[in-house]
């Protein structure tokens, strides 16, 4: 997978700002941080992600490093998360750290996550690539990006072409740009 392929196929960050992953993998930078903060206080999705999937994860985590040219990387869990603290420690490769957040909103945001973790400031109007750091939120880096499958499409059409919809062919599928309901063209009604 290239960043150009990223483009391609419209894939966009999971954390809810729809930047395009693209962008983010086309800079060289010498640091990846993988936000897995759960800045919603009820959420727990990071932390079941990386409970069930934190194979395909390391995977698309050093996809990613390599597309950006970053020999480090950095996972901000929260550190109420102990297990999987623990686990990730032991599965990350060296290059590969676990970095411990305070559990107080809004540790995930963007911006006060690169400060903890690098003592940098994003300057006003600027992007963690400004303090040579690119963040992905942690259901963006995906095993796909790691080898051939990176070339298939996670979602399939299904349906009239009146009323087209698309069903997740894998573990979980990517948001595109302008597509925000999963694919659905009919707002969600089955």
């Amino acid at each position: 997978m290239t960043p150009a392929r990223v483009g391609e196929l419209g894939i966009v960050g999971a954390g809810g700002g729809g930047f395009p992953t693209a962008v983010k993998l086309g800079t060289r930078v010498p640091l990846v941080i993988a936000n897995a903060a759960e800045c919603e206080p009820l959420l727990h999705k990071d932390k079941e992600l990386l409970h069930h999937l934190s194979e395909p994860f390391l995977r698309g985590m050093i996809a990613a490093m390599e597309m950006v040219g970053a020999p480090q990387g950095v996972i901000g869990i929260k550190e109420k998360y102990h297990d999987i603290i623990a686990a990730m420690e032991q599965q990350a490769p060296k290059n590969i750290r676990v970095a411990l957040l305070p559990d107080a909103y809004p540790t995930g945001d963007e911006f006060i996550l690169v400060h903890i973790v690098t003592g940098r400031v994003i300057p006003p109007g600027g992007l963690p690539k400004d303090v040579d750091a690119m963040v992905a939120n942690v259901e963006t880096p995906d095993e796909h990006w790691a080898g051939p499958a990176g070339d298939r499409e996670v979602s399939h059409r299904r349906g009239s072409r009146a009323q087209p919809h698309h069903v997740a062919r894998a573990h979980r599928h990517h948001h595109r740009r302008g597509d925000r309901g999963g694919g659905r063209s009919d707002g969600g009604r089955l």
